[in-house]
């Protein structure tokens, strides 16, 4: 686990830490996800010499509130992110490292005219309510002036405890504790929003949401931009670009997918009905303006002219990402 660096905070002005949670799920995804999302605003992915990649915690430097807003703002492999005001490895270190947190830094949070709350989230290890308080109570160091309020506060705060990824070998101490300001969340609803089980029009090969906001994310796809999926089957990934704001089209091979005739793969429906087809899942979504068309072509047959003509490409078999169009 990350190590507390206390020369962090020693007699100089500190610039802000931000410490990101992730899901500990696709995990390969991730690391390409955030940098991805990072250099949309033309930041570098900057971690403390002891980052770990598997960690579901990422303690990232060098970068803004409104750059760390941005990244929530759109991935799918982050649950949440705070301003990291203090980490250690026992509950000694991080009291130390929270005490020498500048205290500029904390007082616009703390005011007596405003309210707060205080969660603890652990990895790998569920606390029962009464230890979950006990952990609260011991941060009573902190200059909180405000009033406690558990359903609508002005700031929130997280203790954040990682107790390794071993579910048959779970300490009785986490590995590493953290606390901070919370700031914002990821967007994980987007996996149940867009669940191809509630979609209009599926086929058997119908990309996971998931990850189909991923590989959208991979690509760096943004507004306006006019994005291809050369085997597009039911459209997945045409839904995820286009909740991006990216104009899609696509093409397939197979005349029924894309025309969306035949035998359905939806459980207990025999047959497609007329509505079936990719348009209509971009209309489920709001996004039908950005749908663009698709048709059937073999995709080692180009139809295309040579010149450029997309800003990108996103495929289940590969993407790639094209520049200066």
């Amino acid at each position: 686990m990350l190590h507390t660096n206390m020369a962090l905070h020693s007699g100089r002005a500190c610039s802000r830490q931000y410490l990101l949670h992730l899901a500990h799920d696709n995990v390969d995804f991730r690391l390409p996800e955030i940098k991805a999302l990072l250099s949309l605003r033309n930041q570098s992915f900057d971690t403390s010499e002891t980052f770990i990649e598997k960690s579901p915690f990422w303690q990232l430097n060098g970068l803004s509130e409104d750059d760390i807003r941005s990244v929530m703002s759109r991935t799918v492999c982050g649950k949440s992110a705070f301003e990291l005001w203090g980490h250690g490895r026992t509950t000694d270190e991080l009291k130390r490292s929270l005490l020498a947190y500048p205290a500029e830094s904390m007082a616009p949070y703390l005011q007596q005219n405003s309210t707060y709350k205080i969660n603890v989230y652990t990895f790998n290890k569920t606390l029962e309510f009464k230890d979950r308080i006990s952990k609260i109570d011991a941060l009573d160091f902190l200059p909180f002036e405000g009033k406690v309020n558990l359903k609508d506060p002005d700031h929130i705060f997280c203790l954040l405890e990682d107790y390794g990824s071993d579910p048959n070998d779970i300490p009785d101490d986490p590995f590493h504790l953290y606390f901070g300001r919370w700031i914002a969340d990821g967007q994980r609803e987007l996996i149940r929003s867009h669940s191809v089980k509630k979609r209009h029009f599926i086929g058997n090969t119908s990309m996971d949401a998931g990850l189909s906001f991923i590989m959208a994310n991979h690509a760096k796809v943004k507004a306006d931009d006019l994005v291809y999926d050369p085997f597009v089957g039911t459209g997945s990934l045409l839904v995820a670009c286009s909740h991006f704001g990216a104009y899609v089209c696509g093409t397939d091979i197979d005349y029924n997918t894309i025309h969306g005739i035949g035998k359905a793969s939806r459980k207990d429906q025999k047959w497609r009905g007329p509505d079936e087809n990719i348009r209509a899942n971009l209309r489920q979504y709001g996004n039908e303006s950005l749908y663009v068309d698709v048709m059937v072509s073999d995709a080692s047959k180009a139809v295309w002219r040579k010149n450029p003509l997309f800003d990108c490409i996103v495929t289940d078999r590969m993407f790639l990402q094209t520049e200066g169009l």
